[in-house]
C-alpha cells in the first residue's frame, strides 16, 4: 500500500503543472527514481484523460511522457480502438505507432504491420489491408503499402491490390472507402468497365457534398471512351414541414454522333409566400431514346411521355382556394405537345344565404397550346391555341322536403385558333352554359331514389351562328336487400347475400333550334329515351375453421331498353370470383361477358365479347433463426384473355397473355424469374432472370432482361457492404461477348 501511495505522490508532483493525473494499475509495479521510469508487469493499465492502454507489460517515462506497451496491447480513446503486440505513444503529442495491429472501422476491419496514430481520428497504416469479412483469415482483403484512415470518414488507399483467398485479382493505383456512420462530404467509389457501345469506361466518379442537415448534393461524371464525358447532378433536400424535393440531371455531347443529349427530372413541394403551396414536377429530355441508351433499369425503356407541371395554390380562410397551373406534355409516340400557360382558378367555399341553403361561386381561365405532327396523327400538321374563361356557382340544401337538393350553374367562353402548315388558318368562338337540379331521397334506409334535370346550351360563333341546346331528364332508384343462408358445408358456416336491384330512366327530347336558343318538343319522338337496369349480387362467407368472414363472389348484370328503337341493349355480365382465399394462397378471377339481344332466334345469338382476367398467388416464407435471410417461395400467375365476334359467328381471340413470376430463396440463394407469353402468337414477349448467391462477405448476381427487341444482361460479384466494388461484365468485357 505504501509503494502505491509513494508512486502516486511522485507522479502527481511531476504532472502538477498541467493538473493532469496519470493512473496506473498492474499486479507488479517497479519504479526507477533515477530514471524517472515506471514499469508495470502483468495485467498492466495506464489511464490518462480519455486514453486507456491495456497490455501484458507497460513502461512509462515520466519526464518524456512516453509509454511503451508489449503483448496483447489495446489502445482505447473515445474515437479509436486499436489492438496489437507493441505500442509506442507520446501522451503530449498524441502520436504513436502500434505494430501488428488491427482496428474496427464502420463496415469493416483494418490490419497493418504498423499503424501510426499521427493525430486525433487519423491513422496511417503501413503494409496493411482492409476487409469487411469477419473470418480469420478473411476471404478477401484490399492490400496496400500505405493507407490513411480518417476515422468516421474515409479510408484512402495507395497502390491497391484486391486479393481473394490470397490470390491477386485486381489492381488500382488508388482507391477510397467511405467508413462513416454519419453523412459526410467526400469522394465516392466508382467503377471501371467496358461495353461494345461505350468502350472502356469509368462510371460514377462522384463527390458527395453534405450541404447541411437538410440537404445534400452529388456531382458525378461518367467517362466513356466512345461516347465522351457525361456529367450528372443529384440533389435532395428535406426541410419538413416547409419544403422537400429532389433534382436529377445529366448531359452528354456524344463523340460518335456529335449530338447534345440531356435529361432533367425534378420534384418540389413547399410552403410558399403568404401561406401558399408550391408544387412542381419537371421532366425534360432531349429525345425518346436518351434514357433507354443510358438507363440501367428496363422500366425506363418504355417511357413514351414527358409530363411537367408547376402549381401554386393558396387557401384563404373561410373564403376559398386560388390555384395557378402551368403544365406541359410531350408524347413521343403520337408526336404531340401540349402546353397550359397558365390556367388560373378561384373556388370559393359555400356561403350560407338563408336557412340550410348555401351558395358556391367560382371563376377560372385557361390557355392551352397543342401541336400535332402529321407523321404520327395521320392528319395535317397543325397548331391549336385556345383561351377560355369560365365561371360557376351553385345552390345546395341537404335537408329539403325532397331530400338533398343541388343546382349547379356553369358558363364558359372559349376562343380557338388553328394554324395549318399547308392551308388557311381558322378560328372559332364558342359559348356554353350548363345547369340543372338534382335531388335524392332515402326511404326506410334501404330504398334510394334520385331525380335530375339538366340543361346544356352551346353557341358556336362561326360563319353562321349556331346554337345547340340539350335537355335531359334522369330518374333512378335502387334497393338493397340482405339475407343470411345457413350452409354448413365445405367449412362454410353461413353465407351473406346482398342483393341490389337498380333502375334508371333517361329522356332527351328533340328541340326546336333557334338562333340562340331552343325549345323542347314534347309532341315528337324523343332523341333519347331509354331505361337501364342492373342487378348486383354480393356473397360473403363465414368460415367455421378460422371463424373469419371472407368475400366469395361479386356478380353483376346490366342491360336496358331503348324506347326509340324498341330494342334491348346488350346484356353485360361482370363477376369477381374469389376461388381461393387463404393465408398463403389466393386465386381470383374476373369475368366480363357481353350478350347481344337482337331480333333473331335465341339459338343463333352468341356471346359477342368476353374477357377473363385470372390471378393466382402463392407465398411461403420460413425465417431462418441463425441468419437474417428468409427462405421463401413465391409463385404469381396472371392470365388475360379477350375475344369478340359480331354475335353470330364464333368468337375470335384478340389477346391471350400469360404472365408469371417465380421466386425461390433457399438458404444462401435466390432465384427470380418473370416472363410474359403470348398464347395467341405462341411467342415469348419478355422475360427477366435473376440469380443471387450469398458468398458470406460477397454476393454473386446474374441478371438477364429482354423486352421486345431490346435485351441486356449483367453479372457481377460484389462486396455486400461495398456494393460499388464488383467484378463483372464490365471488367471481363475483353473476353466475354457484350450486348
Amino acid at each position: 500500500m505504501n509503494i502505491w501511495l509513494y508512486i502516486f505522490i511522485i507522479i502527481t508532483a511531476q504532472t502538477d503543472t498541467t493538473s493532469k493525473v496519470i493512473n496506473y494499475s498492474s499486479k507488479n509495479i517497479v519504479y526507477y527514481p533515477s530514471q524517472n521510469r515506471v514499469v508495470l508487469l502483468d495485467s498492466a493499465q495506464v489511464t490518462y484523460k480519455d486514453l486507456v492502454v491495456d497490455a501484458d507489460s507497460i513502461e512509462y517515462d515520466i519526464k518524456a511522457k512516453t509509454l511503451s506497451a508489449y503483448k496483447n496491447v489495446r489502445f482505447l480513446t473515445e474515437t479509436e480502438k486499436v489492438d496489437g503486440i507493441e505500442l509506442f505513444y507520446n501522451l503530449d503529442s498524441k502520436r504513436g505507432v502500434m505494430r501488428r495491429a488491427s482496428t474496427t472501422v464502420e463496415n469493416g476491419f483494418v490490419h497493418g504491420q504498423e499503424i501510426w496514430l499521427i493525430k486525433e481520428k487519423t491513422l496511417e497504416i503501413v503494409n496493411g489491408y482492409y476487409t469487411t469479412c469477419d473470418h480469420n483469415p478473411p476471404h478477401y482483403y484490399f492490400a496496400s503499402k500505405q493507407t490513411k484512415v480518417l476515422l468516421d470518414n474515409t479510408a484512402i488507399v495507395q497502390n491497391l491490390v484486391l486479393k481473394i483467398h490470397g490470390i491477386p485479382c485486381a489492381v488500382a493505383p488508388f482507391w477510397f472507402f467511405p467508413i462513416s456512420k454519419q453523412r459526410k462530404s467526400g469522394l465516392l467509389p466508382f467503377k471501371f468497365g467496358q461495353s461494345s457501345s461505350e468502350g472502356r469506361y469509368a462510371k460514377g466518379v462522384s463527390y458527395y457534398w453534405v450541404i447541411n442537415d437538410y440537404a445534400d448534393m452529388t456531382f458525378a461524371l461518367d467517362v466513356m471512351e466512345k461516347k465522351g464525358f457525361q456529367p450528372k447532378l443529384e440533389c435532395i433536400y428535406i426541410v419538413n414541414p416547409f419544403a422537400r424535393g429532389q433534382i436529377l440531371a445529366s448531359y452528354i455531347r456524344e463523340i460518335d454522333t456529335k449530338r447534345h443529349r440531356y435529361s432533367i427530372n425534378a420534384q418540389h413541394h413547399s410552403q410558399f409566400l403568404f401561406k401558399s403551396y408550391l408544387d412542381a414536377y419537371v421532366d425534360f429530355q432531349s429525345d425518346q431514346s436518351y434514357l433507354p441508351d443510358y438507363a440501367d433499369n428496363t422500366a425506363q425503356w418504355l417511357k413514351k411521355e414527358l409530363y411537367s407541371q408547376i402549381s401554386l395554390s393558396r387557401d384563404f380562410e373561410k373564403i376559398g382556394r386560388a390555384s395557378l397551373l402551368v403544365e406541359r406534355r410531350q408524347d413521343f409516340e403520337k408526336l404531340t405537345q401540349s402546353l397550359k400557360l397558365p390556367n388560373f382558378s378561384i373556388n370559393f367555399y359555400g356561403v350560407p344565404i338563408f336557412a340550410d341553403w348555401s351558395f358556391t361561386p367560382g371563376f377560372g381561365l385557361a390557355n392551352t397550346k397543342m401541336t400535332y405532327d402529321s407523321s404520327a396523327t395521320n392528319s395535317r400538321e397543325r397548331k391549336v391555341s385556345s383561351h377560355s374563361y369560365s365561371t360557376k356557382f351553385g345552390f345546395s340544401n341537404p335537408k329539403t322536403i325532397f331530400g338533398a337538393f343541388n343546382l349547379p350553374i356553369s358558363m364558359n367562353y372559349k376562343m380557338e385558333n388553328v394554324e395549318y402548315k399547308d392551308s388557311v388558318n381558322t378560328s372559332d368562338k364558342e359559348f356554353s352554359a350548363n345547369t340543372g337540379f338534382s335531388t335524392s331521397q332515402t326511404i326506410f334506409q334501404a330504398l334510394n331514389v334520385s331525380e335530375g334535370i339538366s340543361y346544356n346550351h352551346n353557341i358556336n360563333f362561326s360563319n353562321n351562328t349556331i346554337a345547340n341546346v340539350i335537355y335531359d331528364l334522369n330518374l333512378g332508384s335502387n334497393l338493397t336487400l340482405y339475407r343470411l343462408f345457413g350452409i354448413g358445408v365445405v367449412g362454410i358456416e353461413n353465407v351473406l347475400h346482398r342483393l341490389t336491384p337498380s333502375i334508371g330512366f333517361n329522356l332527351r327530347p328533340q328541340t326546336d333550334q333557334r338562333q340562340f336558343w331552343a325549345i323542347p318538343k314534347l309532341d315528337t319522338t324523343p332523341e333519347i329515351a331509354n331505361i337501364g337496369f342492373s342487378l348486383s349480387n354480393f356473397f360473403q362467407g363465414k368460415f367455421t375453421k378460422i371463424s373469419e368472414k371472407k368475400d366469395i363472389a361479386n356478380i353483376g348484370l346490366q342491360s336496358g331498353y331503348d324506347f326509340k328503337t324498341r330494342l334491348l341493349s346488350d346484356l353485360n355480365l361482370n363477376s369477381d370470383l374469389y376461388l381461393i382465399n387463404v393465408q398463403d394462397m389466393h386465386l381470383t378471377s374476373n369475368l366480363n361477358l357481353t350478350y347481344p339481344w337482337q331480333e333473331r332466334p335465341i339459338s343463333q345469338v352468341r356471346v359477342s365479347n368476353i374477357s377473363i382476367n385470372s390471378n393466382f398467388n402463392y407465398s411461403f416464407t420460413k425465417k431462418d433463426t441463425t441468419t437474417t435471410q428468409a427462405q421463401e417461395i413465391i409463385i404469381t400467375l396472371n392470365h388475360y384473355l379477350t375475344a369478340s365476334s359480331d354475335g353470330l359467328t364464333p368468337l375470335v381471340v384478340q389477346s391471350n397473355m400469360l404472365n408469371g413470376i417465380f421466386s425461390l430463396a433457399p438458404k444462401g440463394w435466390r432465384f427470380d424469374f418473370t416472363a410474359g407469353y403470348n398464347l395467341k402468337q405462341n411467342s415469348l414477349t419478355d422475360y427477366s432472370i435473376s440469380i443471387w448467391k450469398d458468398l458470406h462477405c460477397w454476393e454473386a448476381m446474374v441478371n438477364i432482361n429482354k423486352l421486345g427487341s431490346q435485351w441486356a444482361y449483367d453479372f457481377k460479384i460484389r462486396i455486400k457492404k461495398i456494393p460499388d466494388v464488383a467484378l463483372g461484365k464490365g471488367i471481363l468485357g475483353f473476353v466475354v461477348p457484350l450486348q
